[in-house]
């Protein structure tokens, strides 16, 4: 079963590079899962959550979200100072993203396999899956700004939110 998994990753991940061929053959346990092993992705890194929901792992970019959420939570009702918060929802953010980025995968890979066929496994229909998408992004970014709109509007013009 890795074998057969193996080889529907490599056809159908999109712009699959051999560090990533590498990184997948050794996470990959015999029942097609991924083992929690750190390994680090640059652009998980980097993006956070976004990158998550370019690649099409919305479930996991929710649960990087709401783990990041949950810890500024924490902090802020510690009286942490704000600055400190921010930079805490940051760094868990994009340590969650980048180290767990291809066990994530292959959470959704295994979903992706349910849906296409488990034992006669579509290849066009895993490729059309894999393919990234920018449109959760501009609906993520969209809703942030929706939602900081008043602070935005409040720095700009120095009207206060609290009247």
């Amino acid at each position: 079963m890795r074998e057969r998994f193996l080889r529907i990753l490599k056809e159908s991940y999109f712009k699959i590079t051999e560090n990533d061929k590498k990184v997948f053959e050794e996470i990959i346990r015999d029942d097609g899962l991924g083992k929690c092993k750190i390994k680090f992705n640059l652009w998980g890194f980097l993006f956070g959550w976004f990158y998550l929901l370019y690649r099409r792992m919305s479930i996991e970019a929710i649960a990087v979200l709401l783990i990041s959420l949950l810890v500024s939570y924490v902090l802020m009702f510690l009286k942490f100072h704000p600055l400190i918060v921010i930079l805490a929802f940051f760094l868990v953010n994009s340590l969650l993203s980048g180290s767990c980025y291809y066990f994530l995968y292959m959470n959704k890979f295994n979903r992706d396999i349910d849906r296409c066929g488990e034992y006669n496994t579509d290849i066009e229909c895993m490729k059309k899956l894999a393919k990234p998408k920018l449109t959760p992004v501009i609906i993520a970014i969209v809703m942030i700004l929706i939602l900081i709109w008043p602070l935005i509007y409040s720095l700009i013009t120095g009207v206060s939110l609290r009247n």
